[in-house]
């Protein structure tokens, strides 16, 4: 069975989309991100704000007690950004974060 490093190197849906393992994975990988409680809240103020900018986030995420460290913050929105619920955009040297069509099911969750 393929495990994470299979797919370290996709960079799409439709990459993935190609297997059986690959879909099998996704699945796996958008299920945990979603039903985080600290992704999720992530997810909220993403899609609350439409687009944001990273210093902004953390600066939410460590005011609202929602993660203690920026250490926190890298792995939880790296693990949104694998699995297609966040696009992270570079823009004049500041990056920004904006919610996907699949990290709208947040709409759904609360």
């Amino acid at each position: 069975m393929p495990d994470e490093y299979d797919f370290k190197n996709y960079k799409s849906i439709d990459e993935f989309s190609k297997t059986i393992e690959g879909t099998k994975y996704l699945h796996e990988l958008y299920l945990k991100a979603i039903s985080n409680p600290i992704r999720r809240e992530i997810l909220f103020i993403i899609k609350k704000n439409k687009k944001i900018l990273k210093n902004t986030l953390l600066e939410i995420l460590i005011n609202e007690k929602i993660i203690n460290d920026e250490f926190s913050f890298k792995y939880n929105i790296d693990y949104l950004i694998k699995a297609f619920c966040v696009n992270e955009i570079e823009e004049n040297n500041e990056i920004y974060y904006e919610i996907t069509q699949s990290g709208r099911i947040i709409d759904y969750l609360k």
